[in-house]
């Protein structure tokens, strides 16, 4: 079976024009028409790295019900690597975004810090390699490691995760380790936070799944999204076989989202938690 690993990353603007100019003059994105996906005229997109930025016009739409809440289950973030998170936070904080998580030495012996673009769609900076407290993959975790080694100091924002907060990680692992085939990385374990948080990475691609649990009790999220949701919305999965790809996934139990944004290239399917994905042709 094909590995569906991550495309894209999907989020919705109100204002297309200045989410690109965001991206484009803060985080050094550059614009691209080189993709093996239909044209759109409500969709523009950015190179992030390896993965794709999706970028929606959704006119007026809002977050549709996201909070600033570790324990909302669903969509929680984008990370990026970069080669010196002081140094880029130096332009965010030039340009007058205010952090949600100021640059700080974080569990796992990395530097990070969180902002948000202009439509709420939450970012994180983050520097080096996680040490991890368990690692289950070996080989995955020493090609992170080596790949920090050899990032430059200066080198610009590159896609690196998706972050989820989940109710039931054996759920999500059956959905994403067992159905997708994506390898787990290793653990992290936030030993002071009394919420119990625990930290599960996967291999998604040329990405990576950021899985947040907790023992404490998580919140609905805001489900799937619809043609007017503003944020981050979702993810593209490249495969050959989109249609087994569903058929894989319907067999875990996965529920196939009815009436999809009208920018989607074909149905979309959310997880355990509401992140919506849609199967699509490789890059």
């Amino acid at each position: 079976m094909s590995t569906p690993g991550f495309q894209f990353a999907e989020i919705g603007s109100t204002d297309i024009d200045r989410t690109v100019d965001f991206y484009r003059s803060l985080l050094d994105f550059s614009t691209t028409e080189d993709v093996p996906w239909p044209a759109d005229k409500r969709v523009r997109w950015l190179t992030a790295g390896p993965v794709l930025l999706k970028v929606v016009d959704v006119g007026d739409g809002d977050p549709g019900g996201w909070r600033d809440d570790d324990l909302q289950r669903g969509e929680r973030h984008i990370g990026f690597k970069v080669g010196n998170v002081d140094h880029r936070a130096e332009r965010v904080r030039d340009a007058g975004v205010p952090f949600s998580i100021p640059p700080t030495d974080a569990v796992g012996g990395v530097r990070l810090c969180f902002f948000d673009d202009p439509d709420g769609t939450r970012l994180e900076f983050i520097d080096g390699h996680l040490t991890y407290h368990q690692v289950v993959s070996p080989e995955l975790a020493d090609r992170e490691k080596a790949a920090a080694e050899r990032r430059p100091q200066d080198a610009p924002p590159a896609f690196d995760h998706v972050a989820v907060t989940v109710a039931d990680l054996p759920a999500t692992l059956a959905y994403y380790r067992d159905g997708l085939g994506y390898a787990v990385i290793g653990e992290l374990r936030h030993d002071q936070d009394p919420r119990g948080f625990h930290i599960t990475y996967l291999q998604a691609g040329a990405g990576v799944l950021e899985v947040f649990s907790f023992t404490a009790p998580t919140q609905p999220g805001p489900g799937a999204p619809d043609d007017a949701r503003a944020g981050l919305r979702g993810v593209g999965l490249g495969t050959d076989d989109p249609d087994g790809t569903l058929r894989r996934l319907e067999a875990l139990g996965v529920r196939t989202v009815a009436g999809p944004p009208a920018t989607a290239s074909g149905p979309l399917v959310c997880d355990p938690d509401g992140l919506a994905a849609q199967a699509v042709t490789p890059r």
